[in-house]
């Protein structure tokens, strides 16, 4: 029995419909999936050392509260390519996903433990995409 070619072309249309659907719902799982790393480098120190002792205790709580820790944190740092000087002080921080990152850098704790952070160094920080 021969469909008539209406009701063929539904057919195909739907089965390209679903697998459409499917693949981009496997793309937004691996999008969603994809961690964060959020690199920060202390760029000048301009307040005692001890300005950034005390941020550093606070931000350790409010970078857990979003899922974040500490993969790396170091004073001592070689270039290894390029040109410049090299941050006095780094360090990476990973989260789940990169709207964990920007909630913990838009969250008033973080925005309220930056004013400390700034009133003793200037920073540079970057957040990136990591591979799901």
């Amino acid at each position: 029995m021969r469909l008539p070619s209406r009701v063929a072309g539904l057919v195909v249309l739907a089965v390209v419909a679903m697998l459409a659907l499917a693949a981009s719902e496997r793309l937004f799982a691996q999008k969603a999936s994809a961690p964060a790393f959020v690199i920060v480098e202390r760029l000048t120190t301009t307040g005692p050392e001890s300005i950034q002792e005390q941020y550093g205790k606070i931000s350790r709580d409010i970078v857990a509260k979003f899922g974040g820790r500490y993969v790396a944190r170091s004073q001592h740092n070689v270039l290894l390519e390029g040109e410049g000087s090299v941050p006095c002080c780094m360090a990476i921080i990973s989260f789940p996903s990169v709207e964990a990152a920007q909630n913990w850098f838009d969250s008033p704790e973080n925005q309220d433990a930056a004013k400390l952070r700034r009133s003793g160094a200037t920073f540079r920080i970057v957040s990136i995409e990591g591979l799901p």
